[in-house]
């Protein structure tokens, strides 16, 4: 038999009612975790999960790049009420923080613009810059660069030794931060100095040195500026790496020691006439020492030419022979 019409109308009706009146299945939002930013403004979607096409909008400003800020339960419950976001504040929120994600930029990466206006300016050429204070780093929004800090201002001492700059660093808004910096132009010279440490009685090679800049001003007059004065000579104490050497650190080997026997030697324009000695003092070679005439008992002056030989620099040839 076939079924009725209106029987089979009011079967759908009841169908479609029933299903209207069940309640639609709703994903709640939770609150996300290690809330990092990194532009301007916090959206929605950064702050809740399920936000669907509304995950874009903006609904609070982002803390200074680099830095945190707090926000309360009770800002977080207003904010998803207002955009109708399924989410309920755990009784022990009190607030969460939100970090705004940054780059670094180091001063140092602005001395040589600031080396070439100083030049620019009347500063010495050989010279380096050496920034003051302790703004070591730049804070930056997140894919800004070194050309994205501009210059405002820049300032030379008379004396040309000394400059003050103002920066406008992007800060992550529209309006730039300003950031002072200062610094000093200091003359620099290449100096050689040691690679590594020598301890006396090492003689000096030319791979144990190496070429530095050294603030010309802080050199001393026995500062050492040749490392051909340097090969082949010796120090009196352990050295010091990266540090200026002088002649008071470095002496020639010991070519002949105090108690050594050496042959004495005396010219003249008809002759050379020799004797035997016995040094009186450590020395090397072209270093002026005392020596004594064993047969004589007498004491002379005498340059050493080489190991085991000197020649006496003044007195007569009496020096030489027997009392």
């Amino acid at each position: 038999m076939a079924s009725h019409p209106k029987r089979k109308l009011t079967h759908i009706a009841a169908t479609v009612a029933l299903t209207l009146a069940l309640p639609i299945s709703v994903t709640a939002a939770d609150l996300k975790e290690n809330i990092a930013i990194e532009g301007k403004t916090v959206s929605l979607g950064d702050l809740f999960t399920e936000t669907g096409d509304k995950s874009e909008i903006a609904v609070l400003e982002a803390p200074q790049p680099g830095k945190s800020r707090y926000v309360s339960a009770g800002e977080l419950t207003r904010i998803a009420t207002k955009y109708e976001i399924d989410w309920q504040r755990p009784d022990y929120l009190r607030r969460i923080s939100l970090m705004r994600l940054s780059d670094s930029i180091q001063t140092s990466d602005l001395s040589i613009t600031f080396l070439n206006m100083a030049i620019d300016d009347g500063a010495n050429p050989d010279s380096e810059i050496r920034l003051l204070g302790r703004n070591d780093v730049i804070t930056v929004p997140v894919g800004a660069t070194l050309d994205d800090i501009k210059i405002a201002s820049f300032t030379l001492t008379d004396r040309k030794d000394r400059f003050s700059a103002v920066l406008q660093v992007p800060s992550g808004s529209d309006v730039p931060v300003n950031l002072n910096l200062s610094g000093v132009i200091e003359e620099v010279r290449e100096i050689p100095v040691f690679n590594r440490s020598v301890m006396p009685g090492e003689v000096i090679k030319l791979s144990d040195l190496t070429w530095t800049k050294f603030p010309a001003k802080r050199l001393t007059a026995r500062a050492v500026l040749n490392s051909a004065d340097l090969v082949g000579m010796t120090v009196k104490r352990p050295a010091r790496t990266d540090k200026p050497i002088t002649t008071a650190d470095i002496v020639a080997p010991i070519a002949i020691a105090k108690g050594d026997a050496v042959t004495m030697m005396v010219r003249s324009k008809a002759m050379i006439l020799t004797a035997a000695g016995k040094a009186l003092e450590n020395g090397g070679i072209g270093d002026t020492i005392r020596v004594l005439n064993p047969k004589s008992r007498q004491t002379v002056d005498a340059k050493i030419i080489r190991s085991g030989q000197v020649e006496i620099l003044a007195g007569p040839t009496l020096a030489l022979g027997s009392r």
